[in-house]
């Protein structure tokens, strides 16, 4: 998969937000995106303006000119850790990305995503992103 699609598909922080089910099953988690999102109900993604506007982490990803925090020299930072108390794989993912490159991580991602995996099924609450 070409590099500028694989960001579309990736928030900075690294949850994987592809929409297809037989890809990756992930539609409740798209739904919630899209609930974040315009009234229209269409979420264009991290990167096009999408979801929460007041995200630090998107905000800190541009400003330190990073596409994936997992590449960011203080990953995982304090927003990292405070998201991933509700993705408890999201660091592991991210260091799973560092491991084995991105390419074969979105393989993997494919292969997870046919087992039923859903982000959204693992998600724990409460937890909030800390302002900057």
């Amino acid at each position: 998969m070409e590099y500028k699609n694989i960001l579309n598909i990736l928030t900075p922080c690294g949850l994987n937000c592809h929409k297809g089910k037989q890809l990756h099953g992930f539609e409740e988690f798209w739904q919630f995106l899209n609930a974040l999102c315009n009234p229209d109900k269409v979420c264009h993604g991290c990167r096009q303006n999408g979801g929460p506007p007041f995200c630090s982490i998107r905000k800190c990803a541009r400003k330190r000119k990073i596409d994936l925090c997992v590449f960011c020299k203080f990953y995982p930072c304090k927003w990292i850790l405070e998201i991933a108390k509700g993705y408890p794989l999201l660091i592991p993912d991210g260091k799973r990305i560092k491991e084995i490159g991105i390419d074969t991580w979105i393989q993997e991602q494919k292969e997870r995503g046919k087992t039923g995996f859903i982000y959204a099924d693992i998600r724990c609450y409460p937890f909030t992103i800390p302002d900057e």
